[in-house]
Formats: structure tokens, C-alpha cells, sequence
């Protein structure tokens, strides 16, 4: 049961995920991957931008809940609920955030922009990826009643 209420609660965490290092680093991320001959090297910085914009807009707070967590001084799960538990929900948010609100918006950014022709890949990708990502933010927080 503890596993149940960490994903739950883990699932609830990565559905409010920042929006506006989002669609910046969605945006941001798909533009620099939408053709299809983009290099290695392009693959890295987009990447990087990527993670860098989730960093920036989730992971430090989830990295200063994980101190939090270590040191004892919060919890993510009611009073009673495993250690593991615990961790188990810090996971779920980490890389629930990451890959619904940064990875996926990219990801769809990245798709339709290297279906377009005659130079504009690169706007196609940046506004599907902002699309995306301001769609999945109003469906997050509709769910979560917010």
C-alpha cells in the first residue's frame, strides 16, 4: 500500500512542475534538435539545455526535498509511511517533472519539426513544444484541482 500512495503522491509532485522553465526549455531543446541532420554535438547542447531548464525550474527543489529527507526534517508521505516509501515518491517526482513537463513538450516539438520542409523546422518545433507544454501544464493542474 505504501508503494500505491508513493506513486500517487510522486505522480501529484510531477504534475505541478514549473511552467515557464518549461516552455523554455522545451522550446529551447526542440529548436536546437529539429533537423534531422543535427550533430552530435547539437544532440549534447540540447540535452543539456534540457536538463539544465529542469534544474533550474524542479530540480532544486526537489534536490532540497531530498536533503529534507535525508536530514529527517519532512516527509513527502503521511506519518507511518515506509523510508523507502518516502524515496520511492521523491523518485516519482523527480522523474515525473522531468519527462512530462520537459521531456515530452520537446519530444512532440522535436517530432513535428522534422516533418516540416523549406527551413521553418526549427519554429515549427519550438512552438509545437510550447503548445505541448502549456497544454500538459493546464491538464496537470486541472487534475490536481488547482
Amino acid at each position: 500500500m505504501d508503494l500505491l500512495a508513493a506513486l500517487v503522491a510522486g505522480l501529484a509532485l510531477a504534475g505541478r512542475f514549473n511552467p515557464i522553465a518549461s516552455v523554455i526549455g522545451a522550446a529551447a531543446c526542440a529548436t536546437l534538435l529539429a533537423d534531422e541532420d543535427a550533430a552530435r554535438s547539437r544532440w549534447t547542447i540540447g540535452l543539456a539545455v534540457l536538463l539544465g531548464a529542469w534544474l533550474l525550474g524542479d530540480g532544486l527543489r526537489v534536490l532540497a526535498r531530498t536533503r529534507d529527507l535525508a536530514d529527517g526534517v519532512a516527509t513527502l508521505l503521511p506519518a507511518g509511511a515506509l523510508p523507502s516509501a518516502q524515496w520511492t515518491a521523491l523518485g516519482f517526482w523527480a522523474l515525473g517533472s522531468l519527462l512530462l513537463g520537459y521531456a515530452l513538450p520537446a519530444w512532440a516539438g522535436v517530432f513535428a519539426g522534422r516533418r516540416v520542409t523549406h527551413g521553418i523546422d526549427w519554429a515549427v518545433a519550438a512552438t509545437v513544444a510550447v503548445g505541448v507544454s502549456i497544454a500538459l501544464t493546464a491538464l496537470a493542474r486541472t487534475a490536481a484541482g488547482v
